[in-house]
């Protein structure tokens, strides 16, 4: 009895194991929760979170210029050979080099500036602001990018799973069909060349299973790698095949529609930036004005004898002044290389606009075509199923060739593997209309 209960409770332990470890390795996945895992795992998105958060940091460094900086330093000089003074002759020394200071020398220093009027500070914030802007919308743009990866992805194992699925059908009714005419063929009503050639039917259908099968684990890691999962990873796709009805409702007005298009945003501030980067370069030209403060505390001694020491203090405050003058013609250079970034990125924006907008209306035209491709091929998979049934039951009666079953079989069977690839067709482009759009 013992030994029975040891039994269970080990039986009940490794069944419990079985069932956690398939838990870990096994994820029931929507496609809203596969975006949802792309936007918390994948790399590409994190690195643009990482990207904004740096812009962000080197805005605050930025307006950090703005305020006052204040330095301590201390120092311990042996004046080996002590400086020196020459006095004139009117002090009765005859030109003399009199030696200044005393062997040990040490120093302490505060000093404080505050920059009053900086205009490179001013321009370097409007900047930092700028890049700001365009790191976010450089990481949207990556977020738009990514998840339209994922839906691709997602979709496309779908169909490769569902391509399996029906090859594994094939098979199985050729296999069907080859055992009922071996039967036939020892009822002597069938001949070995009907043998023959539903041997070859199932010879086909294996090769197209294995062929099948061979995209699978592409397919599969490349939803994996874009939701950073590991491959170890088993993911179960919940999903209907079909479109959807806000799939299939599309706005033609471009002009408006792409202003949310994530390239064309950031062409725009790209331009910004250039001119941000432009009044940068010309704040080298102007003066700037620091208000100042120094304290010293110092002394000097020959000996190390610290509790004697007699300690001096001298503080002072004022304005700095500086004025460019000249530096080489180095500002007025770089000057007019900016000048041509900028002309070059108002070239680009104007590009990548035209493009977008012709983009957009091949995009709407091509959705329309894989609109009218799905249903064409939707209808040719119900006629061509009623058109299996009615072999088969011709078949059934002896008054149908296996031929024509095999050759019903196969029409049902590429109908049904055009409609998959006619609705993997058209969510690829309405997921690149989405893209091209900005839609969030």
């Amino acid at each position: 009895m013992k030994l029975f209960r040891m039994n269970w409770v080990l039986l009940s332990l490794m069944f419990l194991s079985w069932r956690s470890v398939l838990s870990q390795d096994s994820i029931f996945v929507s496609l809203d929760a596969v975006i949802d895992l792309a936007f918390q795992k994948n790399t590409t998105i994190v690195i643009s979170n990482y990207e904004v958060s740096t812009s962000k940091f080197a805005l605050k460094e930025a307006k950090a210029n703005f305020l006052p900086k204040l330095y301590l330093s201390s120092s311990y000089n042996r004046n080996i050979d002590r400086q020196v003074i020459f006095l004139s002759e009117s002090f009765g020394d005859n030109n003399a080099a009199t030696k200044l200071g005393l062997d040990n020398e040490f120093r302490s220093s505060l000093h404080l500036s505050l920059p009053i009027y900086s205009s490179y500070n001013f321009a370097n914030k409007k900047l930092s602001e700028t890049q700001y802007d365009f790191q976010n919308e450089a990481a949207r743009g990556v977020r738009h990018s990514i998840i339209n990866a994922t839906k691709k992805a997602y979709f496309n194992y779908l169909i490769v799973q569902e391509i399996v699925k029906v090859q594994e059908s094939r098979l199985k009714n050729a296999n069907e069909f080859l055992e009922d005419i071996q039967k036939r063929l020892q009822r002597g009503t069938l001949t070995e060349f009907d043998v023959s050639s539903a041997k070859v039917q199932v010879a086909i259908a294996k090769s197209n299973l294995l062929e099948a099968q061979s995209n699978k684990l592409p397919a599969a890691n490349a939803l994996k790698l874009l939701l950073g999962l590991e491959s170890s990873v088993i993911i179960k796709l919940t999903e209907p095949i079909t479109l959807r009805e806000d799939e299939i409702i599309v706005e033609e007005e471009s002009a408006k529609l792409i202003q949310k298009n994530s390239q064309l945003k950031q062409s725009e501030l790209t331009v910004v930036l250039n001119e941000k980067q432009l009044q940068l370069a010309k704040s080298a030209y102007y003066p700037t004005i620091d208000a100042i403060g120094n304290y010293n505390y110092q002394t000097q001694a020959n000996n190390f004898k610290f509790s004697e020491y007699d300690w001096a203090q001298t503080s002072l405050v004022g304005l700095q002044l500086q004025i460019p003058v000249f530096n080489g013609t180095v500002t007025k250079n770089r000057v007019q290389q900016l000048k041509f970034g900028k002309k070059i990125a108002e070239e680009e924006k104007e590009y990548v606009t035209k493009e977008t907008k012709m983009r957009f209306k091949e995009l709407v035209s091509h959705l329309e075509f894989a609109r009218q491709k799905v249903e064409v091929e939707q209808e040719n998979m119900t006629l061509t199923a009623e058109a299996l049934k009615l072999a088969k039951k011709r078949y059934e009666l002896g008054v149908g060739t296996i031929l024509e079953v095999n050759d019903a079989e196969l029409a049902y069977t590429q109908s049904r593997l055009n409609w998959l690839q006619a609705v993997l067709n058209y969510k690829s482009t309405y997921y690149d209309y989405q893209l091209l759009i900005g839609k969030d």
